[in-house]
C-alpha cells in the first residue's frame, strides 16, 4: 500500500529481542503498529515497490506490509504485532509500555487467565486473575525480568488500570487477586 507521509502517525516503538529491549522508529497506520524498514530515494519507488511485494509474498505467514512517501524519501514499514508504542514521558524500561495496549493484551484470548475465584468459603471474586500468573505472562511477553514485571504490574495499580482484590497496594508476585479496573 502506497501512502504519503500525512496518512500515518510517526512514533517510538519498544522492540523485545529475548531478553533485550530496543526503541525503533515506527508508524502507526489504522491502529496498526509498523516498523521501519529500508528507505529509498523517490527515484527508486519501484525498486522499493518490489522489494514491498517480495517481502509480503515470500514469507509464512505474510506480512503487512506500506510504502510511505515522504519528501523525497519512500520507505517500507513492516507491520509487527510483538512490538509496544513508546509511552509519551518515558524516561525508563517500565514507562516505556503502552498500559492501555498492554492491559488489551493481557485481557485477549492469548492473555492472563482471567475467571471467577473464589477464597476461603467467602464469595467468588468475579473476573480476576492471580498476581503470579500475571508476572509469568508480562515477563515472558514482554522479555523482561520478574522484578521488572512486578514494577509494570505495580504501574498497572498505579495508573488505575488493576487493583488488588485484597486491598493492599503493591502489586506482588504471589497467589493475590486482581482484577481489571474495567472488569469490576
Amino acid at each position: 500500500m502506497l501512502l504519503k507521509s500525512q496518512d500515518v502517525s510517526y512514533c517510538q516503538l519498544v522492540r523485545q529481542f529475548g531478553n533485550t529491549s530496543e526503541i525503533v522508529d515506527g508508524v502507526n497506520y489504522q491502529g496498526n503498529l509498523f516498523v521501519k524498514g529500508n528507505a529509498y530515494p523517490l527515484a527508486q519507488r519501484q525498486i522499493a515497490i518490489t522489494e514491498m511485494r517480495r517481502s509480503y509474498l515470500d514469507p509464512e505467514p505474510a506480512i503487512a506490509c506500506l510504502l510511505v512517501e515522504d519528501g523525497e524519501i519512500v520507505t517500507i514499514w513492516y507491520e509487527d504485532r510483538y512490538i509496544f508504542k513508546v509511552a509519551e514521558g518515558a524516561k525508563d524500561l517500565i514507562t516505556y509500555f503502552s498500559l492501555a495496549q498492554l492491559v488489551n493484551e493481557m485481557r485477549s484470548p492469548t492473555g492472563v487467565k482471567i475467571e471467577n475465584r473464589s477464597q476461603s468459603f467467602r464469595l467468588p471474586y468475579l473476573r480476576c486473575f492471580i498476581g503470579r500468573e500475571a508476572v509469568d505472562w508480562i515477563s515472558a511477553r514482554l522479555a523482561i525480568s520478574r522484578p521488572y514485571a512486578v514494577l509494570l504490574g505495580q504501574r498497572l495499580i498505579n495508573d488505575n488500570w488493576l487493583r488488588n482484590l485484597s486491598n493492599k497496594e503493591p502489586f506482588e508476585d504471589n497467589d493475590l487477586f486482581y482484577q481489571f479496573c474495567m472488569d469490576k
